[in-house]
Formats: C-alpha cells, structure tokens, sequence
C-alpha cells in the first residue's frame, strides 16, 4: 500500500511539472527569462546611483526655475525636472519587477548640493547650479557607460542606453549655457 502511494504521488508530481516529459525547451526559455530578472550587482548599484541623481536633478532643476535669473537657466531647470522625473519613472517600474531596492533620497552629497543651491542667489546661484550640473551630469554619463559595457541585465542595459543619450543631451545644453 505504501509503496503504490509512494509512486502514485510521484507520478502526479511529475506530471505537475511543466517540461518533465522530456521537452528540454521550456525549461531553457525559462532559464533566458529568469536571468534577466536577477540584475548583476552592477546593474543594482547603477540603478541606486541614477535614481539617486534623479532625484537630486529634479530637485535642482525646481529651483532654477524659481531662482534663475535667465530664461536660459529656468528653462535648463525646466528640462531638468522633466526629463529627470521621466527617467526615474523608468528607473522605478524597472527595480521594481527586477526586485531592485532603490534609495528614498539623494545621497547625503546630493542633498548638501542641493543646500548650498538653496542658499545661492542671482548670478551665483546661476553659476553654481551650472558647474554643479555639469558636473554631476559628468559622472552619472560615466558611471552609465560602465553600466552599458558591463552590465548583465539586459532590462537595466537598456535604460542605461536611453539614460545615456538624455544626460549626453542634457551635458550638450549645460555646457552651451556655461559658455555663453
């Protein structure tokens, strides 16, 4: 009695289980799929870093729109917010289905940036808040293109693509603004 049990709950095991009768290709589908939902710490980190250069672009991006002292700075500003708040859309959605933890705020040298813009006026401010952008457009272009040579999930690969192009654009248009 025991033994038919036995066999009678493996055979209804076996045959629960998808790609047990031989059929080795849905198994290998499954392994392609699963891969790309287990991101490389590399992928991580690059999505923690962009998020948290999102947030903190956004945030200057609001305030060069109310404390620039040119159309060209609020409207840098203005651009800032947009694109930045679109990327981090992406960003989020994406450490979301890959399992991603992501930071709830800028990074403690983001958010001293950020203070020292709040306490910046006219044409300081303006000065500041370009070298600062530069700046960290700079690095978050660097630490992008690692992410596009080096990464492993072909999701974060992706965003990092697009997030290139849209902080090589931004880098173009700040550096115009800081020579003329």
């Amino acid at each position: 009695m025991r033994t038919r049990l036995s066999l009678s709950l493996t055979v209804v095991a076996l045959a629960a289980l998808p790609g047990c009768a031989g059929d080795v290709a849905p198994q290998e589908a499954a392994v392609a799929v699963q891969t790309d939902t287990q991101p490389s710490e590399q992928d991580k980190a690059w999505m923690r870093t962009i998020h948290q250069g999102n947030l903190a672009e956004v945030q200057a991006g609001r305030l060069a729109q109310g404390k620039g002292t040119t159309k060209r700075i609020k409207s840098i500003g203005e651009m800032l917010v947009k694109d930045h708040t679109r990327l981090d859309v992406k960003v989020t959605q994406a450490a979301t289905q890959l399992g991603v933890e992501l930071p709830t705020s800028p990074s403690a040298h983001q958010r001293a940036e950020v203070a020292r813009l709040r306490s910046s006026t006219g044409q300081d401010f303006d000065q500041d808040f370009l070298s600062g952008m530069v700046k960290a457009h700079t690095e978050a272009l660097a630490a992008t293109k690692v992410e596009v040579s080096h990464g492993s999930s072909q999701t974060v690969k992706a965003l990092a693509k697009t997030a290139q192009q849209s902080l090589q654009e931004h880098l173009g248009v700040l550096r115009q603004a800081q020579g003329g």
